[in-house]
């Protein structure tokens, strides 16, 4: 090989390593942060969002502590429950017991299900125990954890458990199923086999009197009179939802004699129940990276702004811009505290808003959160290392 060709592919590498590392800057100074843009506003309602008084009362969060030698991985979260000062917890074939302070006075290592079944829902009734499995086994065990009675399916659950009239409500893939809390016989079921399943997991439900609406993990929509055990047909059956592999930005809630749904996060159905009748089918609102419904309102975050419509009149309670409010935290949960509503992020913060006003934002000091749950006393929260913490 000649001097000459290797000084020309000498250059030709050189060339090349240069002409790459330009472009890699110029791809790299093309890279923006994501710009949070200002949530459209159709008018602003001189209203408020409706506060309950009597719900809650003041938790002092300086007060707090961990359940001591638990380490809580279970994907669904709803496993600890609280009793007359006393808190129990469910994982992996064990059933925990811890006094008001968090330490741990026994734990009962149980057969209840296969090392690779999740537990969906651990429930306090009647000073039993409900459990439900993802297989779609369902146990009742006494304080003592000792089986009152045990029902296995061979369909997959993956929604909370609702107690009503006592009756267990579960919703799998395509059915709706009613269970007796006494001795777990089924009362009724409804199934829907004709709709092909799109969403991978979760269903939605909600309760006005007694009648359940509900939304089946395959997308089939309906409601069923508790009281009589059978299809209650309303107008609600007309929405057309959106087909999607999961239903993570769905929301359905019933406030007063409304039944709000909110499909993909962006589409609001707001049905009259009383009268039958629509007062929005399918309106477009904000679509943002966090949404919850709390009361008469639609609670959205994107970025640092936090935003509050009225699904009556779709109308704009609020909207607070905060620099301090953590950008790409997700609103966890919601509860109001006298004439303040308390706004829980994943970052751990507190965010506390009064009318259109934001008044404090306070650091829990518990880390990232990934889920939490209200009792009359306490506040369980589920954190990213696997903690469980009392307020």
């Amino acid at each position: 090989m000649s001097f000459t060709l290797i000084n020309k592919s000498f250059y030709l590498i050189i060339s090349l390593f240069f002409l790459f590392s330009c472009s890699t800057k110029t791809v790299y100074e093309k890279i923006k942060i994501k710009k949070y843009e200002e949530p459209t506003v159709e008018a602003f309602d001189n209203s408020k969002i409706y506060i309950s008084t009597d719900i809650y009362k003041q938790i002092p969060f300086e007060n707090k502590f961990s359940l001591k030698n638990f380490k809580n991985d279970n994907l669904y979260y709803n496993n600890v429950s609280i009793k007359d000062d006393k808190f129990y917890a469910y994982n992996k074939n064990t059933l925990y017991y811890f006094n008001n302070t968090g330490d741990l006075i026994l734990k009962k290592e149980l057969n209840l299900a296969q090392n690779d079944d999740v537990l969906v829902s651990f429930r306090y009734f009647d000073d039993s125990f409900i459990l439900a499995f993802k297989s779609g086994t369902i146990v009742r065990l006494n304080m003592e954890a000792e089986i009152i009675w045990q029902k296995k399916s061979d369909k997959t659950l993956n929604t909370q458990i609702i107690l009503s009239n006592e009756q267990i409500i579960l919703l799998f893939v395509d059915e709706i199923r009613s269970l007796s809390l006494i001795d777990g016989v089924e009362i009724w079921s409804e199934t829907y086999e004709d709709f092909p399943i799109y969403q991978a997991k979760g269903g939605q439900l909600a309760s006005f009197l007694n009648i359940i609406y509900f939304v089946l993990p395959n997308n089939s929509i309906g409601a069923i009179d508790l009281n009589l055990g059978r299809v209650h047909n309303s107008k609600f059956d007309e929405i057309p939802l959106v087909s999607s592999i999961n239903n993570t930005k769905d929301s359905i809630y019933v406030f007063d004699k409304y039944l709000i749904y909110i499909d993909e996060g962006k589409y609001l159905y707001t049905l009259d129940i009383i009268k039958d009748d629509f007062i929005f089918f399918k309106k477009n609102i904000n679509l943002a990276s966090s949404i919850i419904l709390f009361n008469n309102a639609i609670i959205l975050k994107e970025g640092n702004y936090i935003q509050a419509i009225n699904p009556l009149n779709g109308e704009t309670y609020w909207l607070i811009n905060n620099k301090n409010i953590s950008k790409k935290s997700q609103i966890v949960s919601i509860r109001n505290y006298k004439n303040n509503i308390e706004i829980i992020l994943s970052s751990g913060d507190l965010l506390t808003i009064n009318n259109k006003e934001l008044l404090n934002i306070t650091d829990l000091n518990v880390g990232n959160i990934n889920d939490m749950s209200f009792d009359k006393k306490n506040i369980i929260v589920y954190t990213e290392s696997n903690k469980t913490i009392i307020f």
